[in-house]
């Protein structure tokens, strides 16, 4: 008898226990369907990423992660800074000494660590509701380990600039700032239009680009060839294929014997060695020693682009900003002087930095042309 009024027992609790969890997740389901018809509107949209996934997203936007800081910047452009919820490393103030005013606003949100291999349990306790991720990022990991908690995954890369562009009214919709969405597509559409303008008619130059290390390069299907393209430019290395997806497009390491032989008339060198880019700038010196090093290199006094002293090196704040559309207009008139005499970078820049909230900086503090 006893055993079997125990089991009756423990039968009736589990029962009980069953019913608290059904009313619990009934309860959840609940909120959850009001979260989503009382977020702002309640209009739930579906947006096509760049990779032709359909997520439906309630509106507007809450509580994002942007992984990297070409994200943060797009959202923050967009006016929705306070929907930041997480933030990577490169978005810390705290680890990023030349953005720390920069990056002011996100002082004190939860770091995720490395935007490669983030802390996705980070991500999930800091509420997001979304995650902006780029295409060359882990957005599928993102998926597996994000979509169960409800936080949708929406694939729209940052340092693209035709993905940007293309991207911007559907972006302003899912955060409800349709106007400033609408002022960046016409600072990205103002540069667009000036280039098409100026590079008329007008022959290309050939450019090596040398991305933060000696003799790495990137190639065709990163921003960065699609910057020296737009900006009037033939890449030497454009004739080479690797997979977009991943990071061979952006670091692809070449032989400097190849560098003299394609004979560049133009070189554009992203970085200082041992510095971070930022909104802080390099010294002068710093950059004019970097440029020294490039031109006194082996054998590279037979380029041309030495010769002529057509050697610029730059800190990438500036010109990877709107998906690089400031750099594609940086080498424009880097390489074609006549041409964009007239053209001031500034009043372009100003534009930018007005829209992430920060003083201006004159782009000049920005890059250093060699100067033998």
């Amino acid at each position: 008898m006893k055993s079997q009024e125990v089991s009756s027992r423990v039968w009736v609790l589990i029962r009980t226990l069953m019913i608290i969890g059904l009313v619990a997740g009934l309860a959840t389901a609940c909120g959850s369907a009001n979260s989503a018809t009382t977020a702002g509107s309640g209009e739930t949209i579906t947006i096509t990423d760049e990779l032709g996934r359909q997520v439906e997203v309630a509106t507007p936007i809450k509580a994002v992660y942007p992984d990297l800081w070409y994200q943060a910047e797009l959202v923050r452009a967009l006016g929705a800074a306070d929907t930041i919820t997480a933030v990577d490393t490169t978005v810390n103030p705290d680890k990023n000494p030349n953005n720390v005013e920069y990056f002011a606003d996100f002082q004190g949100l939860p770091d995720v660590g490395h935007y490669e291999q983030p802390n996705w349990e980070a991500i999930v306790s800091s509420g997001a509701e979304v995650a902006l991720m780029r295409r060359n990022g882990p957005w599928q990991e993102a998926i597996k380990k994000l979509e169960p908690f409800g936080i949708k995954v929406v694939v729209v890369t940052g340092w693209d600039p035709v993905v940007t562009r293309k991207f911007l009214p559907q972006l302003g919709q899912l955060f409800g700032k349709e106007k400033e969405a609408q002022d960046l597509a016409d600072l990205f559409d103002d540069i667009d239009g000036t280039l098409k303008e100026k590079l008329d008619g007008v022959a290309q130059r050939t450019a090596y680009f040398e991305n933060s290390a000696d003799f790495i390069t990137s190639v065709e299907g990163s921003g960065w060839h699609d910057a020296l393209v737009e900006g009037g430019t033939a890449n030497i290395f454009g004739d080479v294929k690797a997979d977009s997806s991943s990071a061979a497009v952006h670091q692809f390491e070449v032989d400097p014997v190849e560098i003299i032989g394609r004979n560049p008339s133009v070189i554009i060198h992203n970085g200082v060695d041992g510095q971070t880019s930022g909104y802080q700038p390099w010294t002068r010196e710093q950059m004019a020693e970097q440029a020294r090093k490039i031109a006194g290199r082996s054998g590279w006094q037979s380029i041309d682009a030495v010769r002529t002293k057509d050697i610029y090196v730059f800190n990438n704040f500036f010109y990877s900003a709107l998906g690089k559309k400031f750099g594609a207009l940086a080498v424009a008139k880097w390489a074609h002087p006549e041409q964009f005499a007239d053209v001031d970078l500034d009043t372009y820049f100003d534009r930018w930095l007005a829209s992430q909230g920060v003083e201006p900086r004159t782009v000049g503090d920005y890059y250093h042309k060699y100067e033998g």
